[in-house]
């Protein structure tokens, strides 16, 4: 019961065969006397350990008490306890197992839900270390190849696809966050991608399974590794036309791919009301899809160049359309992705806290947006005093309005949670000077006040000193071009106007998120 009503979230296992051998398992439970006195295999203490494992990660990912389950979580249940026990329990068990034992299909699922449950409370070097042994004994396994040498039925042949890309997906996320190498290096394995359904032909073309998100995942992690984890990367993520293309690829092989229930835009949720875990699949996979999206543009983040001093990241677009447009792609994502991490939030129970926000990701995700959103905005703001400077006025637009809006309201939904929670209150930390400053220039209130006389092309209060400015209000990218042809488009003089957050350098240095995570002093000992 406890399996049926509680994991419905982490369905990374082949649901009927487990269960099967779950049954089989307890069977064999009741006909023996002890754990350890000899009278279990060492594969039904490894399935034990895997019950323990599933249970502990599927506790610790409960939503809230009204998830809607028929059965055990009706019972007065303390799952502070059970989770404390069953983690007792289970590392008891495997410091038991003698280290020379051979590993099976088993010991790489139970210590795979162990990596995950260490990720999700930022146990950071603990999690590598289980996920690096899980990697080797997978290795040892063959795992990694289409054809092991040995007799395996399609449904092994599956489990043993579904197991190894999972250690892939979870390689690739602490190559991303932590910039560590890669344990499964690319080019050493060949093993399909899973199947998702067994059956190679379905009357039901876009039938779901539990494991249809994280096909996607695997997706969503291959392309960050063939698009974003080369040396090449260095150069290419500040080449605007090829980032352009990189994202066209991303959506004919990645978005354009999602089943109905997954579209990204008017999702089919017919099948909301019989499988109540598609709403955090969903809102979860499209916190991945939207927030690796996002790692495509962060170079653009300052397009023209008025915030990179003291990096040594490559800086030179010139005032490039495509480059400008590149920074406004980047606030769009970043707001879906805030926006994902709200409504995962408000599946808790509580968008000020709630369980979730006990984990590492989604506060994490949420300062990155963050960051990402006010670097874009700051550099603006440099770019409408350069614009000022030269006498000219543009006209915010209401995407513009929405990105300033998102961001304060994002910072004010992680200021609440900080009191509570240690993650939410150092990223509140590393985000205060960029928030204090946002919300102190001119700039930022001028968005919400400007007046304007229709077709007269001043702000109230301002006379136009530019020839280019007769024509009447631009748009901010429409001005910034206008100022370069015009000869205006040189770097904003020496002097920044406001303060500049201390982690602009890491920001602009850093590739993908790790950029957090280089200065020990802001995480290093949440990250345990």
């Amino acid at each position: 019961m406890f399996l049926r009503e509680i994991n419905r979230v982490y369905e990374m296992i082949h649901p009927s065969s487990f269960h099967s051998r779950y049954n089989e398992w307890w069977v064999v439970q009741e006909n023996v006397d002890g754990m350890f006195d000899g009278g279990i295999s060492d594969e039904d203490i490894d399935f034990g350990l895997l019950i323990l494992r599933v249970c502990l990660l599927s506790v610790q990912c409960l939503p809230h008490s009204k998830y809607p389950t028929s059965g055990i979580l009706e019972i007065n249940l303390d799952l502070d306890r059970i989770e404390e026990w069953f983690y007792s329990l289970a590392n008891e068990i495997e410091k038991a197992q003698p280290p020379e034992k051979k590993p099976t299909l088993f010991t790489i699922q139970h210590r795979f839900y162990h990596v995950c449950y260490l990720r999700n409370y930022a146990k950071i070097r603990e999690c590598w270390s289980v996920l690096s042994a899980t990697v080797k004994d997978a290795h040892e396994m063959g795992l990694h190849m289409k054809d092991p040498g040995i007799p395996l039925s399609d449904l092994s042949m599956e489990l043993r696809r579904r197991v190894f890309w999972n250690l892939y997906v979870m390689d690739r996320f602490m190559c991303t966050f932590f910039g560590h190498w890669p344990l499964i290096p690319e080019g050493y394995f060949d093993i399909e991608l899973p199947h998702d359904n067994l059956h190679m032909i379905t009357a039901r073309p876009y039938a779901l399974t539990p494991f249809t998100d994280r096909v996607f995942y695997i997706k969503v992690a291959r392309y960050l590794t063939a698009f974003t984890s080369p040396p090449s990367w260095t150069t290419d993520q500040y080449n605007p036309v090829l980032v352009a293309e990189f994202a066209q690829r991303y959506k004919e092989v990645i978005i354009d791919q999602l089943p109905p229930a997954f579209w990204l835009e008017n999702p089919d949720t017919r099948w909301d009301a019989a499988e109540p875990a598609i709403l955090p699949k969903r809102e979860t996979l499209y916190l991945f899809i939207y927030s690796t999206k996002a790692s495509l543009y962060r170079a653009f983040a300052d397009p023209c160049n008025n915030l990179h001093r003291g990096s040594s990241a490559r800086t030179r677009y010139g005032t490039d359309l495509l480059a400008l447009s590149h920074r406004r792609t980047l606030m769009d994502i970043a707001c879906k992705v805030i926006s994902s991490i709200t409504r995962l939030y408000v599946l808790t129970g509580d968008d000020e806290g709630g369980t979730s926000e006990q984990m590492f990701l989604l506060p994490i995700l949420l300062v990155e947006a963050l960051a990402c959103l006010g670097v874009c905005l700051l550099s603006i703001q440099a770019d409408t005093r350069r614009l000022s400077i030269a006498g000219i006025q543009y006209n915010p637009d209401s995407d513009l309005r929405y990105s300033y809006a998102t961001f304060f309201d994002a910072y004010g939904l992680l200021s609440r949670q900080a009191p509570q929670y240690g993650i939410a209150k150092r990223g509140m930390n590393i985000l205060e000077s960029l928030h204090g400053t946002l919300r102190s220039s001119p700039g930022s209130p001028s968005l919400f006040r400007m007046e304007y006389y229709g077709g007269a092309g001043t702000a109230r209060g301002h006379s136009s000193s530019s020839q280019i400015h007769g024509a009447g209000c631009f748009h901010l990218e429409q001005a910034l071009m206008s100022l370069h042809s015009h000869g205006g488009g040189g770097e904003l003089p020496a002097r920044v106007f406001f303060p500049l957050p201390e982690w602009l350098s890491s920001f602009f240095d850093s590739p993908g998120r790790s950029w957090l995570f280089r200065d020990r002093s802001a995480f290093g000992d949440l990250l345990s």
